[in-house]
């Protein structure tokens, strides 16, 4: 027995020996492999990567939450502005639609600021040792449900700025014989951007990252075109008739007498949106280099912003210069509940012997205290 018992030892601990050396290979297999993948993933990013990285990082969370907080404080100062109109029974309901329709604008973009954070701390955090960095996985995620959600906020803020501002045209024109003729532009203009709008959404959601940059790049870049078409245009033909409005008044009261509160409302409209139009264009000349992510992540708040300024400015009356007075030589109503627009002269008395109009001194005293009114929310 002893002597099994002595034949057997070496040989149980050989059998330990190999064990303990295929351990510690596997061990050294483990550690070389984590080793490599380690490697792997902190090697540095360099060069239109890098710089990618870095922006995507900083515009979805920090500039993106600074521009919502900037249009956060115009919706307060808007909603501010809109209590008296709530009190009105002339116009409550319609300061009730304009709410809503601001309140959903604001909700969009809520979505959109809340949907970016979510997918930075996918990106960043939770898969920080993707394969070419967290960029790459941010591309790779387009098909979730949330970055489909977001992607829908963004159009329906898109064209929800753009209806209001189409909208805002067909107000101001309705009253001449030309309404029908002057809106067909914009709107066939909205209806290419909403089309290419839905496409680019296809393509983003069912794509992948390199066959949608193959494929859209084209789309974007014709969308975001049409996407500032559609602003400029816009306000070229609302200031066009103002400032018709303004020089047809002048002649008729005399440069002494004030309508200048035409010009003024093509200013505010002309600085709402020059914001607007500049933030879409570089998007669109930018594109698709990585420096245009600061544009593309903004260009929904920078919307918004510029909605709002319109909207708040008009309803706390900073659109006009005066309101001295109840007697007005012409009254420009956006939203009114009759028709949407009003031009009339009063007090205007016609010499027929002498072929012309003239007016009164006491009218022209009145129509220079006089200024447009404008009412949109």
């Amino acid at each position: 027995m002893e002597l099994f018992l002595t034949w057997a030892a070496p040989r149980r601990s050989k059998a330990a020996q190999r064990v303990q050396t295929k351990t510690k290979h596997l061990r050294t297999l483990h550690r070389a492999t984590s080793l490599i993948g380690l490697l792997k993933s902190t090697v540095p990013l360099q060069g239109e990567l890098l710089l990618a990285t870095q922006l995507e990082l900083v515009t979805p969370t920090t500039l993106a939450g600074t521009l919502y907080g900037v249009a956060f404080t115009l919706f307060c100062l808007y909603v501010h502005s809109l209590v008296s109109q709530l009190q009105d029974e002339d116009r409550k309901r319609r300061a009730k639609f304009m709410l809503g329709y601001t309140v959903v604008i604001m909700l969009c973009g809520l979505y959109n600021l809340v949907a970016n954070a979510w997918a930075i701390q996918e990106a960043y955090i939770k898969h920080g040792d993707y394969p070419g960095g967290p960029y790459l996985y941010l591309l790779s995620s387009f098909h979730t449900g949330v970055i489909a959600i977001m992607i829908v906020c963004q159009m329906a803020v898109d064209i929800l700025t753009s209806t209001i501002q189409i909208w805002r045209v067909w107000v101001i024109w309705s009253s001449t014989r030309y309404a029908k003729l002057v809106i067909v532009l914009p709107s066939l203009c909205f209806l290419v951007f909403a089309a290419l709008y839905l496409k680019t959404i296809i393509l983003v959601t069912t794509l992948s990252a390199v066959e949608n940059s193959r494929l859209g790049t084209k789309t974007q870049l014709v969308q975001q075109a049409i996407q500032v078409v559609i602003t400029i245009l816009c306000t070229m033909l609302i200031s066009l008739y103002l400032v018709y409005q303004h020089l047809w008044q002048r002649k008729l009261l005399g440069e002494a007498n004030g309508s200048a509160g035409y010009l003024k409302i093509v200013a505010m409209l002309i600085e709402s949106y020059a914001l607007e139009s500049m933030w879409t264009l570089m998007r669109a000349i930018l594109y698709p280099r990585p420096v245009s992510a600061a544009f593309i992540e903004g260009s929904t708040y920078i919307q918004i912003i510029a909605y709002l300024l319109v909207q708040y400015r008009v309803a706390s009356g900073n659109a006009y210069e005066s309101q001295r007075g109840q007697r007005t030589v012409s009254s420009l109503r956006w939203n009114h509940s009759n028709h949407a627009t009003t031009t009339q002269v009063a007090n205007l008395e016609i010499n027929e012997t002498d072929g012309g109009p003239h007016m009164s001194e006491s009218t022209k005293r009145e129509g220079s205290e006089a200024l447009p009114v404008i009412s949109m929310a």
